[in-house]
């Protein structure tokens, strides 16, 4: 009996320890305000502390200038945004709707309170990484043809193909084949939001992507129908090449080849 007292009045204590230094660290808690604002406007407000973090906000596109993207809140002004570097770029704003937390904002804070500005820039203006191509493929099998194991050996194949024709490795490493899923209105939309997209695979014909997409055609350079055998049923797709970047030449020969064509069929 006396030792089931013991254990009891020592977890009693330990529960008072842990009581009491929950107190001491609310006590000491440091709080920052942020502020969230868009050309002198406030939109949102909320606290950080060490322990809590808030949610950032995001801009509608209807209240973005046409050609311009909004990326996200900074604490810089404008003229001292490193563009050169797209990754310290990347560390000087918080992307829209990403988590706020205390060690984003501290650096900044000036009596506890930060004011994060609404980074609006055009399309072209923005940093972006240097890719040999990128070619967006319709992640919609259904309709499509296309599938991710597909595509997995295509990029295999092409990235052989052109080291053997003396691309460089460094090139061919930058090379993505990006998915996009649904239906063709919101995934052109997508694409254009982007912004760096050489190439198009899997979508319908050129009327398709700027009737239903929104596309405009004036950006398409080159479009090509493109068989596709899907569970026994015949599609005709087609590729849509959107830049004369030598990479972007190099990829669409490729892809235009009876090898990579055979992949789908």
């Amino acid at each position: 009996m006396r030792k089931v007292k013991t254990i009891f009045i020592a977890l009693a204590s330990l529960l008072g320890i842990v009581s009491t230094s929950g107190c001491a660290v609310n006590y000491f808690e440091d709080e920052i305000n942020v502020v969230f604002q868009n050309e002198g406007e406030i939109l949102e407000s909320g606290v950080v502390t060490q322990f809590t973090n808030i949610q950032s906000p995001t801009i509608a596109d209807a209240y973005i200038p046409q050609d311009f993207r909004f990326v996200g809140w900074t604490a810089y002004s404008y003229s001292q945004l490193d563009l050169t570097s797209v990754a310290h770029f990347k560390t000087q704003y918080i992307a829209g709707g990403r988590m706020v937390h205390y060690m984003d904002v501290k650096q900044f804070a000036v009596n506890k309170t930060v004011v994060l500005e609404a980074l609006i820039m055009h399309k072209d203006d923005i940093p972006k990484e240097y890719h040999y191509a990128v070619v967006a493929w319709y992640d919609k099998p259904t309709t499509s043809g296309m599938t991710g194991g597909q595509i997995n050996t295509l990029s295999d194949k092409l990235k052989a193909n052109l080291l053997a024709n003396g691309v460089s490795e460094a090139d061919v490493e930058t090379i993505v084949f990006r998915g996009y899923s649904g239906n063709v209105g919101p995934t052109t939309g997508q694409i254009l939001f982007d912004g760096d997209v050489d190439i198009m695979l899997g979508w319908g014909s050129l009327s398709n992507i700027t009737t239903t997409g929104s596309i405009p055609e004036e950006m398409v350079l080159q479009s090509e129908a493109y068989q596709v055998t899907y569970e026994g049923e015949l599609k005709t797709r087609y590729l849509h090449r959107l830049s004369d970047s030598v990479g972007s030449l190099a990829v669409t020969e490729y892809i235009l080849s009876d090898e990579a064509r055979a992949i789908f069929n």
